[in-house]
């Protein structure tokens, strides 16, 4: 650092970064943006750790190791719809902490408490509240946590409702990902759009629209859903691009399910490249119409329409979407949807793109707010509060028991599960991020322990394959098919392995002779076979 220069400065950021979904994943992108210059080093923290299976997408450390790196000068809440303590259902998290009630508590109570043990300065980037806070020792532990903050801020009204928190007052910010334009212009995303066309051997159209499906608004009716996309396809004479936005939530399998009743040519994007490009085929769509508010906001950010298929009890749409006027915006059903196409889906009209650029303005205020305290000389106030606050979950003994177990768990994350069915599924997770030497010891620790345990082996030749050793995956599954000849799942793994490893006739030949007769799921079937099916698109 050159004399006179202003010492560099570190932001420790914590949100749900460690799963595969768009909306997530933006967040530290759009945060080192509001940051700024005056930003060194951004470190993201998540309840698992790791990085989803997606170009772009920034790594995430485990909130349990926070103590073991440097002090950051500012620690980050949120984005996202993270502010709760209930237990999640998510599998992703499945033995992250001792206590699922703990795996979200860890991104904001958590945060804070760790933020004090730093002594760092805190501020809330306008989370989110799904539902009321639960828990009194949860509700306990927020008071103390909010006094400890150096700037609050929450994306609806709703959320402020839901924090339930009237002593501490937090102001409104838009969702923060509404300024993903600025991070990425256009411009520099239409080359990401394009080679999602080509990849898929398709020539880019004129004009497409960006699809999102999720199996909780189609009404149980794939079939009608589809209906409903093919005619606000053919009103807007776009190519319907199917986006599997948040493949945490399966919509991958649902996207590749819709396939099948979707009518004349269309673009199936079941496995994103990363999330410059499912942006940039939002960005260049002529519309957008689906059940991600990521989705609809990153449209809304590039000036294009869109519509989002949600119930109205899902507040986080109407929370965006209300202040800037637009609660038509929110549809019901995909038949609802369909029925206000022509309204909706035309080019935005000046006052809502003046109403969105306000809203802009107003994070950008929000992101002058969090540059200050970068540097800012920590407040007495809040930094008193952090002082109690810890206190008060590693000392007082009259304090909720919850207190001192999360302040606890905050120093190491849960042991690896005894029961070896638990262990291959955290382990399953954990192979969603990068194949690092940390998890082949993991892997080989459980091979150890369980060396008859099938998915466990199965993951072992899964982690081979993704660290670049092909063919010492191949001669594992070839051993596991020939101990276990009454299971397919090893010659399921050896045809997916040898077809992408080019040999796709000796794929075929397998499937024929294991897998053509076997009670697979028609869509593991239609995947398999689609290696050398034609015109198809191979996974």
């Amino acid at each position: 650092m050159m004399p006179g220069q202003p010492a560099p400065r570190c932001a420790a950021l914590f949100g749900t970064f460690d799963v595969a979904n768009y909306g997530d994943l933006l967040f530290p992108h759009v945060a080192a943006h509001i940051l700024g210059n005056g930003l060194a080093e951004l470190r993201c923290y998540s309840p698992r750790g790791g990085a989803p299976a997606w170009a772009d997408c920034w790594p995430a450390r485990p909130v349990a190791t926070f103590n073991e790196d440097p002090a950051p000068d500012l620690c980050l809440i949120g984005g996202g719809n993270i502010i709760h303590a209930s237990p999640t259902p998510l599998p992703d998290y499945v033995g992250a902490f001792a206590r699922s009630d703990f795996t979200y508590a860890s991104l904001w109570l958590g945060a804070s408490i760790l933020a004090a043990q730093a002594g760092a300065r805190l501020a809330w980037n306008a989370p989110g509240v799904p539902f009321p806070v639960e828990g009194a020792w949860a509700r306990g532990l927020r008071d103390l946590a909010l006094a400890g903050a150096d700037h609050v801020t929450l994306r609806d009204e709703a959320s402020r409702v839901f924090l339930g928190a009237p002593a501490t007052p937090a102001d409104i910010v838009p969702d923060t990902a509404l300024t993903i334009s600025a991070v990425w212009p256009a411009g520099t995303l239409r080359a990401a759009a394009q080679d999602a066309f080509a990849a898929r051997g398709m020539a880019m159209p004129g004009r497409w629209i960006a699809v999102h499906l999720n199996d909780r608004y189609i009404g149980d009716d794939l079939a009608a859903a589809c209906t409903a996309i093919n005619s606000i396809a053919a009103k807007l004479q776009a190519v319907p691009v199917l986006l599997a936005i948040g493949p945490c939530h399966g919509d991958d399998e649902l996207a590749r399910a819709a396939m099948a009743f979707i009518e004349g040519p269309a673009l199936l994007v079941d496995r994103p490249q990363g999330l410059r490009q499912i942006a940039g085929l939002i960005a260049h769509a002529q519309a957008y119409v689906g059940s991600s508010l990521h989705g609809l906001i990153t449209a809304l950010s590039y000036g294009r329409p869109g519509i989002a298929v949600a119930r109205t009890r899902m507040v986080k749409f109407l929370g965006f979407l209300e202040p800037l006027g637009e609660a038509a915006r929110l549809q019901e059903g995909w038949a609802d949807a369909e029925a206000v196409t022509e309204t909706l889906l035309r080019p935005l009209p000046s006052a809502t793109l003046a109403q969105l650029q306000a809203a802009k303005t107003r994070i950008d205020a929000h992101a002058a707010v969090l540059r200050s305290l970068l540097t800012a000389t920590p407040s007495t106030t809040a930094a008193a509060g952090r002082a109690r606050l810890l206190q008060a979950v590693s000392v007082e003994r009259t304090a909720p028991a919850e207190w001192g177990m999360l302040f606890c768990a905050l120093a190491g994350a849960a042991s690896a599960p005894d029961d070896p069915d638990k262990q291959a599924e955290a382990l399953a997770i954990a192979m969603r991020g990068s194949a690092d030497e940390a998890l082949r010891d993991r892997v080989a620790k459980a091979r150890a322990r369980w060396p008859h345990h099938l998915r466990i082996a199965l993951l072992e030749t899964e982690w081979l394959e993704r660290a670049g050793q092909p063919e010492a995956a191949r001669m594992r599954l070839v051993a596991l098919h020939e101990q276990h000849p009454d299971n397919p799942w090893p010659a399921v793994r050896l045809v997916r392995l040898l077809a992408r490893s080019g040999q796709v006739d000796a794929a075929r030949d397998l499937y024929d002779q294991r897998l053509r007769d076997t009670a697979l799921s028609t869509t593991l079937h239609q995947e398999l076979t689609g290696f050398w099916s034609a015109g198809a698109d191979a996974p």
